[in-house]
This record gives structure tokens, C-alpha cells and sequence, in this order.
């Protein structure tokens, strides 16, 4: 055989080499992305389950409030502790605090009016 002949039967057998490396790469991803791809289906499966109970809850309560339930009770409790005593009170505090205020404004705007 000549130096030729040896030269392509090497450069066949690396790329005889070369395949069977990127056969045996190719497979070994592809048996990771199918592991991957039946733990995302389980998941998967988990997750239409779960929908499915939530669709069937949310028609339940749908159905529940357009039933209509017992009225609530029209003499709530104050939703501030002592609420009628304080009430007052916060709103006389809050009106003088406006009415400093515009006082002070207006005596503000008297002093700067060019006479």
C-alpha cells in the first residue's frame, strides 16, 4: 500500500473514531433529556390535577355567592376602637390644624399685597 492509501485509510479511521465519540456524546444527552422529560410530565400531570380541583372550587364558590348567603348584620361593630368618642375628636384636631394652616396663609398673602 502507498503513503497515499495509509494517509486515507487514518484519516477514515478518525473520522470513524470521531463519530462513534459523537454517537456516544449524542445518546447520553438524549437519555438526560428524557429523564428530564419524565419528571416535567409527571410535574405536569401534578399541576392538571391541582388546576382542575381549583376550576372545580372557584365553580363551587361562584355558584355559592350567586345563592346568596345570609345578610350581614347591619349594627357592625366599629371598625376603630372607640370610634363615636374618638371620631369627633380627630376631626376637630384635623380642623384646627386647617384652619392654622390658613390662617397663617392668609395672613401671609395680607402682609405681602403692596399697599
Amino acid at each position: 500500500m502507498s503513503t497515499l492509501g495509509w494517509v486515507v485509510v487514518g484519516i477514515l479511521a478518525a473520522v470513524l473514531v470521531l463519530t462513534a465519540g459523537l454517537l456516544a456524546g449524542a445518546r447520553a444527552r438524549l437519555a438526560t433529556a428524557e429523564r428530564r422529560l419524565g419528571v416535567l410530565d409527571a410535574r405536569v400531570g401534578a399541576l392538571d390535577a391541582r388546576a382542575a380541583h381549583a376550576v372545580e372550587t372557584a365553580q363551587g364558590a361562584a355558584a355559592l355567592a350567586r345563592r346568596g348567603g345570609p345578610a350581614a348584620p347591619e349594627d357592625a361593630a366599629p371598625r376603630v376602637l372607640l370610634e363615636p368618642v374618638t371620631g369627633p375628636l380627630v376631626k376637630a384636631v384635623a380642623w384646627s390644624a386647617g384652619a392654622r394652616r390658613a390662617a397663617t396663609r392668609l395672613a401671609r398673602s395680607v402682609r405681602s399685597e403692596p399697599r
